[in-house]
């Protein structure tokens, strides 16, 4: 709609999210809402250095938002020193919450080798996922990163037989990436391990067709299974996360400096 502006109907959402919710909106209030420009969200993608692994990267972070909810009137603050919703941003939490619901049967998608943006879905299933559980029985060093600058994942469970001659190497990353104390990374004996899925940090479950390293090479797919299949690998996924093996971060040493030309090295 190029005719009419987009604050205009950010301003018309505004509107009829608001009377959705039973909350009459003041002329005042809209005109405030539409004033302020939103705050960007990040901003992903293809960097040259992460084209080595085949993977995305973040290129901007997003920007702040305490003083946007402030001015528009969505937060406001406490006696103390913390804020709380307001009236108005209660009701767009829970308009978005319901928008949630209605898509809560999270779409399966097939990650194409074709698909340009197949790196895109994949990031944002993860994102999704907040501070949760990826199970990747091949989990590989290089993916590390990804994980640290492009999701909130928290945990990563892997296989003790599988990964025999990657956790080292996982082990070093974690040790060397910025912020890799963020994630914590356990290795499975387990037999039962083998369904590559993500565990959300609210509780809900996305099976992986194939390990991450495959993604881009081969054609997977991101599914939801039902309820009572997503409680079995949700608890399964604990217990094997419960009785794994922690990969401590491992620092690189400094190589002894070589002496300076001339010099002959002590014995």
């Amino acid at each position: 709609m190029e005719h009419i502006p987009a604050h205009v109907l950010r301003a018309l959402w505004y509107v009829d999210t608001m009377s959705g919710q039973g909350v009459p909106i003041s002329l005042q209030a809209l005109d405030l809402f539409a004033a302020q420009a939103p705050p960007r969200d990040a901003v992903y993608g293809m960097p040259l250095f992460a084209d080595l692994v085949g993977l995305e990267s973040r290129l901007r972070h997003p920007e702040p938002v305490a003083e946007y909810l402030r001015k528009v009137g969505w937060i406001r603050q406490t006696d103390g020193a913390g804020v709380e919703l307001t009236v108005l941003g209660r009701a767009i939490r829970q308009a978005g919450q319901a928008q949630e619901n209605a898509t809560s049967a999270v779409e399966d998608v097939v990650l194409s080798p074709t698909d340009p943006l197949v790196y895109t879905v994949l990031t944002r299933r993860l994102a999704a996922a907040g501070a949760g559980l990826l199970v990747d029985p091949y989990f590989k060093a290089e993916q590390l990163a990804w994980v640290l600058e492009c999701t909130s994942i928290r945990r990563i469970l892997i296989s003790k037989k599988a990964s025999a001659k990657e956790r080292p190497m996982i082990a070093v990353a974690l040790g060397t990436l910025p912020r890799g104390e963020d994630v914590e990374v356990r290795a499975t004996a387990g037999s039962d391990l083998h369904d590559r899925r993500i565990v959300a940090e609210g509780g809900g479950v996305q099976l992986i067709g194939s390990s991450l390293n495959g993604v881009g090479r081969h054609q997977t797919s991101v599914i939801t299974p039902e309820p009572e299949i997503a409680k079995a690998y949700r608890e399964s996924s604990e217990r094997l996360w419960a009785g794994a093996e922690k990969v401590e971060p491992q620092q690189i040493s400094n190589p002894v400096s070589p002496p300076a030309t001339g010099q002959t090295p002590a014995p």
